[in-house]
This record gives C-alpha cells, sequence and structure tokens, in this order.
C-alpha cells in the first residue's frame, strides 16, 4: 500500500508536469484541472463474471452492487482516497465539500436503487460517481462498466473510460471460462485498446467455483505460469477467491479487531495456495492485486517520462532564450520587472485590439449584438398593443383632457413616445450584458494568445483579473449611459417632430383625394369624347 501511494505522489507531480508544458498554472485551484488517468483501473468484463466482486475486493467493503443477472446497468466511478487514521470498518462518503459516514448496506442499497431508474446506462450522462474515503483501499479511480454482453455497453462507452489514456484495464475472467479465454470479447477489447500489454491485468474470478474441477484448474494455473493459448496477449494474471469471500468474512465480525481485513486477506490467500497449487503465490489474493496493479501503473509511467521530460527540457530552453532576449540583469531588478510587466501588457492589448477591430475569433459577435439581435428585441416589442386605436385614444384623452387642441394633439403625442420609448431600456440593458459577455471571452482568448504571458501564469491570471473587473466596472458605466441615452430621446422630443406629423397626414390626405377623384375624371373624359363623335356620325 506504500507503494501506492509513492506512486499517487509521483502522478501529481506528472498532472503538474504536464500542465506546465500547456502552460497552465499547477498552483491555481481556480484553474480547471489536467486529469490523471495512472491512478484509472477500468473494468472489464461479461454480465456475472464477478467485476463488482473484484472492485469490492479492493475497495475493502461491499459497497458495490453484485448479482449473477448484471447488477451494474451504468458505470459507476468510485473516487478513492486512503485515510489510514480511519477504523477498517468506516466509509466517509464526500459529497461537494461535506463529509458523511456511511455503512456499506446502505452505500449499496442506494446504489442498487439508482440503478433500477437508470434509463439507457449509455454513456457519461447516466455516470454514477463516488467519492469514498476509507483505510482499506489503495488511492486509485476504480470505474465499473456494465457487462460487455449487456445492449448498454458499446465500443464508444469502453473509448471514453479506457481509450487514449493511462488507465489500468482489469479484465475479469470467470475461472470456469479460462479454457475458452482467448475466446473472450474483453481480452479482444483491452487488445485493441493496449496492443503491448502495457496496463492490461488479467483477473481470474471465482477459484472457489472450480475447485475439483482438474482441466479447469490446470487451465488456470497455466494462464498464471504465462503458459495460456499462443494468441493470448502478454499480461498478468492473478487469481482471486468469487465473491469477494474475504471482504465477507470481515464484515460479518467473525475476527473482530482492527486486523479482520488484513487476516482476512491472508485467509483468501491461503485458501487459493491451497486450490493452486502449482501456481505462483506471488500472483494469489487481493494483496497480490494491489502489487499487481502498482507494477502496471510504475511500468506506465516510465513509458510517459520520457517524452515529459524532453517536453519539460524544451520548455527550459525557451525560458532561457527568452532571459538571454531580455537580458539576465534587465529581469533581476524592480526595473527589470516592471519593464517586463509592461511589454507583456502590451503584447496582450495588442492581441486584444486586433480582436476587436478585425473581429478575430470572437470578435464578430460585437457586431452581431448591434446589428443582428440588438434590432430584433426591439422589433419584439409589443409595439401594437401601445399604437392600439382604442389605446392610444385612451393616451390623448388623459393627456389633453377635454381642452381641444387646433392641430395636433401634443400632449397625447408626447406621452405615448415616452412610454414606448421607455420600453427600449431593457433592450439596451440588455445589449450592454450581451457585448460584456463576448469582451470578456476575448480577454481570455487574448491572454491565451500573448507568448509572453504563458510564461508567467501568476502574472497572466493578475492581467485576466484586472482587465475582467475593469470590464465590469465599465458594463455599469455602459449602463447608466444607454439608460441616459433613452431618457435624453424621451425628454426632447422638438415641436418640429409633430409639424412633420401634420405635414404627413396632410400629405396622405391629398393622395387619397387625388385617388378619389382619378375615376370621376376618367368618366368626364369618356364623355367628352363620346360628344365629340357624335356630330361627326350625323
Amino acid at each position: 500500500m506504500e507503494a501506492m501511494e509513492e506512486l499517487s505522489q509521483l502522478s501529481e507531480s506528472i498532472r503538474q508536469a504536464a500542465s506546465l508544458l500547456a502552460d497552465d498554472d499547477p498552483s491555481d485551484d481556480t484553474a480547471p484541472r489536467r486529469p490523471s488517468t495512472f491512478l484509472n483501473a477500468v473494468v472489464l468484463g461479461n454480465v456475472g463474471s464477478g467485476k463488482s466482486a473484484v472492485l469490492n475486493s479492493l475497495i475493502g467493503h461491499p459497497v458495490l452492487p453484485t448479482g449473477e443477472n448484471g447488477a451494474t446497468r451504468a458505470p459507476i466511478v468510485v473516487d478513492l482516497q486512503r485515510e489510514p487514521g480511519l477504523s477498517t470498518k468506516s466509509i466517509v462518503l464526500q459529497i461537494d465539500s461535506k463529509s458523511q459516514q456511511v455503512s456499506a448496506s446502505a452505500l449499496r442499497h442506494s446504489l442498487q436503487d439508482r440503478l433500477s431508474k437508470s434509463v439507457s446506462g449509455r454513456g457519461r450522462s447516466d455516470e454514477i460517481l463516488l467519492k469514498l474515503r476509507t483505510s482499506t483501499a489503495p488511492p486509485l479511480k476504480l470505474i465499473d462498466l456494465p457487462g460487455l454482453d449487456q445492449r448498454a455497453v458499446d465500443d464508444s462507452m469502453i473509448n471514453d473510460y479506457a481509450g487514449h489514456n493511462d488507465a489500468i484495464l482489469l479484465v475479469v475472467i470467470p475461472a470456469v471460462q479460462a479454457a475458452e479465454v482467448a475466446s473472450s470479447r474483453a481480452i479482444r477489447l483491452a487488445k485493441d485498446i493496449d496492443p503491448d500489454g502495457s496496463r492490461t491485468i488479467g483477473i481470474l474470478s471465482k477459484i472457489d467455483q472450480a475447485d475439483g474441477d482438474a482441466k479447469t484448474i490446470a487451465c488456470v494455473q497455466a494462464l498464471l505460469l504465462n503458459k495460456g493459448p499462443k494468441n493470448l496477449p502478454d499480461i498478468e494474471w492473478v487469481a482471486l477467491v468469487g465473491q469477494s469471500v474475504a471482504i465477507a468474512s470481515a464484515q460479518s465480525g467473525s475476527v473482530g479487531s482492527e486486523n479482520s481485513l488484513e487476516t482476512a486477506w491472508q485467509a483468501e490467500a491461503e485458501t487459493l495456495k491451497s486450490i493452486l497449487t502449482g501456481a505462483p503465490h506471488s500472483k494469489l489474493g487481493r494483496v497480490s492485486l494491489v502489487s499487481t496493479i502498482a507494477k502496471q501503473i510504475r511500468k506506465r509511467m516510465k513509458v510517459r517520462l520520457p517524452n515529459l521530460l524532453t517536453g519539460l527540457q524544451g520548455k527550459s530552453q525557451m525560458v532561457q532564450a527568452e532571459l538571454a532576449r531580455l537580458g539576465e540583469s534587465m529581469v533581476q531588478s524592480p526595473e527589470g520587472t516592471r519593464a517586463v510587466a509592461l511589454e507583456l501588457c502590451r503584447e496582450f492589448e495588442d492581441k486584444f485590439l486586433a480582436h476587436i477591430t478585425s473581429g478575430e475569433g470572437s470578435g464578430w459577435k460585437i457586431v452581431a449584438s448591434f446589428e443582428g439581435k440588438f434590432p430584433d428585441r426591439i422589433k419584439q416589442l409589443p409595439l401594437d398593443r401601445h399604437f392600439d386605436l382604442n389605446n392610444v385614444k385612451r393616451i390623448v384623452l388623459e393627456a389633453d383632457g377635454y381642452q381641444p387642441y387646433l392641430i395636433s394633439p401634443e400632449k397625447g403625442l408626447r406621452s405615448l413616445i415616452k412610454i414606448v420609448l421607455d420600453m427600449a431600456k431593457e433592450p439596451s440593458r440588455l445589449c450592454v450584458d450581451e457585448v460584456h459577455r463576448v469582451l470578456l471571452d476575448i480577454v481570455n482568448a487574448s491572454a491565451n494568445a500573448t507568448p509572453g504571458l504563458g510564461r508567467y501564469p501568476p502574472f497572466k491570471r493578475e492581467v485576466v483579473a484586472i482587465a475582467s473587473n475593469a470590464l465590469d466596472s465599465f458594463k455599469s458605466d455602459a449602463k447608466k449611459m444607454v439608460v441616459a441615452l433613452v431618457d435624453m430621446e424621451r425628454a426632447f422630443v422638438p415641436a418640429q417632430h409633430f409639424i412633420r406629423l401634420v405635414q404627413r397626414r396632410m400629405e396622405r390626405q391629398r393622395r387619397e383625394d387625388e385617388m378619389k377623384n382619378r375615376p370621376s375624371k376618367k368618366g368626364q373624359e369618356s364623355e367628352q369624347s363620346v360628344t365629340n363623335r357624335s356630330p361627326n356620325k350625323i
């Protein structure tokens, strides 16, 4: 278990190194963390093969539902943290920032209820995540997938959890199927995902059920001795007792001491030794499984380290070249530091202005906000309701009263205009909010596109924070300004506006009269033409 703790620390160090290569700040807790999959273990196997029982054995508590008819109907992710100070019988469930001590049976029944309500179980949308702290489990993230012979499981789900990463593949094969292991779908999938077998472990479960079957026992021992079929991948094999007998005996209280689990796991190993007399003792039992997982994780890290070290060396050379360009003395003095900071700020400003002026990145969204969404919001205002004839009459009557007006109900129209213009305030505020969001995105994009800021993550965060705070202040000022502009339009409606209204109304009346008089003129012209032709005929 101590070796697994060391691997956990090494995995965190590798994650931080990968973050540095990506110009992230590993010390920034608010930034999204790049997940490390070295400590992930994905279990593959058919329904009833004992996958959940194997994971229960690793956890040290029977928290996952088990059964022959496919108890796991959706992916279950168990994020384990080892806390040596806890009792061996204690399980602490962590939900957000709160912790709650629970029993294994209560947790198992809760999972059974959730799995029974699972609609499809296809992919991460139905994933069940548990964060547990115990003193019995290694610091791993265990991923229990549904049986491969269920409809809910397809290659895309398996690739989501096991493909293109460093997760350990735990391929669970029941002992009674050891003779046909080469044709197992779980083995074929593991070979496709991990061709060289550097992160695959074969687990022969339910050894106790094969006790007395000499042929099956011989096949199991051949696999443990790496003497299986020639077309079988070269992977590590471990044998376990089925249905977590070690855990069941510990939870029953037959031993009763704090060392009950260790005693039970030792008893499991002794049972396996008595059944598999020709198998290596280092491949029998739960303790051997943990050691094998640690061994495979160590192998995987060794594969990744050369590329990581090469990348870090390249990054170091870039930093050294930058220091040489700026001058050693320059960056080591307060004046030099200020000069570097100002230069980086200028680079950031250039990137920001490039987004705004050229529409690069999200810059085009600003124009779209003013020319597209803002006019659309204005058009969606309920203007018809306000310009309804009855509503106009009511407003005119309320504004002008019974005092007659000479040519135009100016007070009434002014009141109507003020009411309608007041409706433009909300679309204006929404336009400011939308532009503010776009500018925040541009700030982050500009910071990420400024190479110099990537070399100083704390300074980069500070620049983004200062720019974001400034935009927040500008947003408040802009909202006040647009409201003031609308109020100015409402307050100043010149007399010429009403004169133009009357002129347009008179012009419209004139055109209507012309349209009415046009048929009568045509009639007169036709009568005149008939009269002119009549004397000629006579």
